[in-house]
C-alpha cells in the first residue's frame, strides 16, 4: 500500500519531552500515588524468613510489561497533550474544555492519573469548575509552557483520532441543534454553513510569510495570527455558535483584518457606524417616529449632504431645512434638534467624524478604531448611568442631551439591555439580508455589520449594487437609511498589503535601532519607550503622509 504522503500537524510542549512526563507519571505511581487527596501510604516489601528470592524470568517479564505499558502511556500522553493544545488554540478565552466522559472513552480509566500528573509537574491548569449539561471542566496552561509542533504522516495516532471523533459526534450534534434551535431559521442556518465551505485560505505562502516577517506588539497577537491560518489550514468550516442575540460565529468573525487580503474574498459591504445607526430605531421608538416619515426625511438628508454644508452648520438649521422641504413642522416638532442631528450624521455616515473634536483627536492621536472603543466603552454599552468621571460620554451628553437622555433610560432597569438590543436588530437585519442573497443563490456569509462576498463561480453575478440593493430594501423596512461602503480584495489587494508589511518593517526597524542609540548614550525617553514597545504598549502605522505613527494599544 502507497504510503501516504500528507502531513498533519502534531502539537506538544517545547520543553517538556513525552518521556519525561511518562517517567515522572510512573515514579509518582510508585511513590506518592496519583490522583489522589492525600498520599497513600506504601507498605515497604518485606522479606519473609526462607522465602525464595523472585526468579530472574520474572523481573524480565515484569521490566517487558512495564515497557510496553510506557511506550502506551507515550501515545496516549501525545496524543492528549495534542488534543489539548489544539484546543486552547482554537478557543479565544485559552481554555480547553473536555468531557470526561469522552477522556475515558480515549484514554482508558487512567485518564485522572494523566492529567493529575501534568498539574503536579505544573504543566497544566484546571479551572476547578463542573455543572451537569452545562459545562464541563476547562483545562489551560501554566503562563511558561511553550507549544511546538512535528509534522507527521496524516495517519499518525489515527486510531485516537477516530476514537475522539466517534465520541464527540453525539456532543456536536446536540451544540448544532441548540445552535439551530437559537437562531430559529433552519435554510439561514444550513445555507450559511453551505457558503462557509467555500471560504478558503487563498494565498497560503504569502498569508504564511506575512506572519513570519510582520512586527506584532506582543507574542500573544503573533501566535493568535499563527492560530487562525492553522485553522484555515484544517478547514471544515462551519457555525461554531450562536449568541443569545442571535449573531453568528465562525471562523470568518475570528479573522482578524489583515489576514482577510490573503482569503478567496471578492469584497465586502459595510455600514458606516453601524450600532450608532441601529440606535436610531430606538430614537424612532421612543419619540414615535413612524417609518414613512423617515422615508421622506431621508432624500432631504441625502440633499444637505451632497450640498457640502459643513456638518456643524447643518445642525443649526436642520429643522428649518426639513419644513423648507415640505416636511410639516407638526410631524417633527416633539422631535428635538440633537435627535434629527444625530440622526442624520448616523445615516450619512458621519457619526465618527464629528462625535469628538478634531482638535483632540489630533492632539491625543486618536484613530478612528479608537474612538469607537471609547463612544463603546463610555456612552453605548456602559454599565453606569452617568457621565461622571467619563470624558469622553459628558462631549456625547453636552453635543447630543437628548439623546443620552434615551440612551440612560434604555439601560435604567437593565445596564445590560441596550447592547444586546442593538445586537438583536442587528442579527434580525442581516439575517434577513443573507436570507435575499441565499434566495438568488449566492455564496455570501456575514461579519456582523458587514455581508462578505466570496470569490467563486457561483458568484458571478452578485455585483456590489445588487447586495447594496438587498441590504438597503432590508434596513428601510425599519426606518433606518445605512451608508454603505465597498472594500475590494483579490491578489492586488494581497500584494499591496504585503509591501506596505515590507515599508513598515524597514521604518521600524530603523526607528528602534535609533531609540537603542540614544538609550546607550543614557536618554531616558529613549529607554523609557523603549521598555513600552517591549511591553507591547504601542503598535506601529504608516499615516497618510508616509511616516511612521506609534500608537498606545491601551486608550
Amino acid at each position: 500500500m502507497k504510503k501516504s504522503l500528507y502531513t498533519k500537524k502534531i502539537w506538544g510542549l517545547k520543553d517538556y519531552s513525552i518521556d519525561d512526563i511518562v517517567s515522572n507519571y510512573v515514579k509518582a505511581e510508585k511513590t506518592y500515588g496519583l490522583y489522589s487527596k492525600s498520599a497513600p501510604k506504601i507498605m515497604p516489601k518485606i522479606q519473609l524468613p526462607n522465602a525464595p528470592m523472585s526468579e530472574c524470568d520474572e523481573v524480565k517479564e515484569e521490566k517487558k510489561t512495564v515497557v510496553k505499558r510506557e511506550k502506551l502511556l507515550a501515545k496516549k500522553y501525545e496524543f492528549l497533550i495534542h488534543t489539548i493544545i489544539k484546543r486552547v488554540l482554537n478557543n479565544d478565552n485559552g481554555m480547553a474544555y473536555l468531557h470526561s466522559a469522552i477522556l475515558q472513552n480515549v484514554f482508558g480509566k487512567d485518564y485522572r492519573k494523566m492529567l493529575d500528573n501534568l498539574f503536579k509537574m505544573g504543566i497544566l491548569h484546571s479551572d476547578g469548575y463542573y455543572s451537569l449539561d452545562e459545562k464541563t471542566y476547562g483545562y489551560y496552561f501554566a503562563p511558561n509552557v511553550r507549544f511546538t509542533y512535528t509534522l507527521r504522516p496524516s495517519s499518525y495516532l489515527s486510531d485516537y483520532d477516530a476514537k475522539l471523533n466517534k465520541c464527540l459526534l453525539p456532543y456536536q450534534t446536540k451544540e448544532e441543534q441548540d445552535n439551530k434551535q437559537r437562531l430559529e431559521n433552519d435554510y439561514l442556518y444550513s445555507r450559511y454553513n453551505d457558503s462557509l465551505k467555500y471560504l478558503k485560505l487563498q494565498y497560503v505562502d504569502e498569508a504564511v510569510s506575512f506572519v513570519t516577517s510582520h512586527i506584532f506588539p506582543t507574542d500573544k497577537s503573533n501566535e493568535y495570527y499563527v492560530r487562525v491560518i492553522d485553522r484555515y489550514m484544517d478547514g471544515d468550516f462551519h457555525i461554531t455558535s450562536i449568541d443569545d442575540n442571535k449573531r453568528i460565529y465562525s471562523i470568518a468573525t475570528s479573522t482578524p483584518r489583515l489576514l482577510k487580503p490573503f482569503l478567496n474574498i471578492k469584497y465586502s459591504l459595510d455600514v458606516h457606524n453601524s450600532h450608532p445607526l441601529l440606535f436610531n430605531s430606538i430614537l424612532m421608538s421612543y419619540y414615535n417616529i413612524p417609518t414613512s416619515l423617515m422615508d421622506k426625511i431621508y432624500p432631504i438628508y441625502e440633499q444637505i449632504y451632497t450640498s457640502n454644508v459643513e456638518s456643524h452648520n447643518v445642525r443649526r438649521f436642520l429643522r428649518k431645512i426639513l419644513i423648507t422641504n415640505n416636511i410639516e413642522e407638526e410631524n417633527i416638532k416633539s422631535i428635538p434638534i440633537d435627535v434629527l442631528y444625530y440622526m442624520y450624521l448616523t445615516s450619512m455616515g458621519l457619526f465618527w467624524d464629528v462625535t469628538i473634536p478634531k482638535e483632540m483627536v489630533d492632539e491625543k492621536n486618536l484613530l478612528r478604531s479608537d474612538i469607537k472603543v471609547l463612544m463603546f466603552r463610555e456612552v453605548f454599552y456602559s454599565k453606569k448611568l452617568t457621565a461622571r468621571g467619563k470624558e469622553y460620554a459628558k462631549i456625547f451628553a453636552k453635543d447630543f442631551p437628548n439623546v443620552y437622555t434615551v440612551v440612560l433610560d434604555s439601560k435604567r432597569e437593565n445596564r445590560t439591555k441596550l447592547a444586546n438590543d442593538m445586537m438583536k436588530i442587528e442579527s434580525e437585519l442581516f439575517g434577513k439580508i443573507l436570507v435575499g442573497l441565499y434566495a438568488k443563490k449566492f455564496k455570501v456569509i456575514s461579519i456582523h455589520d458587514a455581508i462578505v462576498v466570496l470569490d467563486v463561480k457561483q458568484n458571478e453575478k452578485c455585483t456590489e449594487e445588487v447586495v447594496k440593493q438587498v441590504m438597503t430594501a432590508v434596513y428601510r423596512k425599519y426606518g433606518l437609511h445605512p451608508d454603505i461602503s465597498v472594500d475590494y480584495y483579490g491578489k492586488e489587494c494581497m500584494e499591496k498589503l504585503m509591501e506596505q508589511n515590507r515599508l513598515l518593517k524597514d521604518l521600524i526597524t530603523d526607528y528602534v535601532l535609533q531609540l537603542k542609540g540614544l538609550a546607550q548614550e543614557g536618554d531616558e525617553d529613549a529607554i523609557s519607550l523603549l521598555k513600552k514597545i517591549g511591553n507591547g504598549d504601542y503598535d506601529f502605522y504608516i499615516d497618510k503622509d508616509g511616516q511612521l505613527m506609534l500608537h498606545p494599544l491601551h486608550i
